[in-house]
């Protein structure tokens, strides 16, 4: 069976923007870029990584119910799918909407309270029953101060052969 390895690793002058504006919390940038940097070297390092997703986000409050899904990696066949690992940058504490899709519908998995010093967070992938994911979407909220967070979608173990 082919491997397909549909990698969003963020373009710094792509995906992700400077962290600036009218926020009330400021972000240094030359941290954020070595933050990105080494994030980005663990899963180009890890075979097992088939995505990642990654955003901006702002501080501010929002109730689940109002987070539309915002970053979303389709990919270009079905993948087995192991688990989610969730990392966001800084001191602060974030929640993530995270919408799986197979070929029979879709599931929505809201995370609590994450707190970025301690990630990444494992996230596990709803099995019941076991299916390949066709997509992956994923949108931060109640940041508590201006950040970037990362969503690393990492593939079950293939048997050799």
């Amino acid at each position: 069976m082919r491997r397909v390895h549909a990698v969003v690793v963020p373009a710094l002058a792509g995906v992700l923007v400077a962290l600036t504006g009218c926020s009330a919390t400021s972000v240094d940038s030359g941290t954020l870029a070595d933050w990105q940097q080494q994030q980005d070297r663990v899963a180009e390092a890890n075979p097992g990584v088939l995505g990642v997703l990654v955003s901006n986000i702002d501080a501010g409050e929002q109730a689940p119910q109002e987070v539309e899904p915002g970053v979303r990696l389709q990919f270009p066949a079905s993948q087995p799918v192991d688990h989610l690992e969730f990392s966001c940058f800084g001191n602060g504490q974030m929640r993530a909407v995270i919408r799986t899709a197979t070929d029979t519908g879709s599931r929505d998995t809201t995370v609590g309270a994450m707190r970025c010093r301690d990630s990444p967070h494992r996230i596990a992938v709803p099995d019941d029953p076991p299916a390949a994911i066709d997509s992956v979407a994923c949108s931060a909220f109640d940041s508590d101060r201006t950040s970037t967070w990362r969503l690393v979608v990492i593939g079950q173990a293939q048997p050799s052969g």
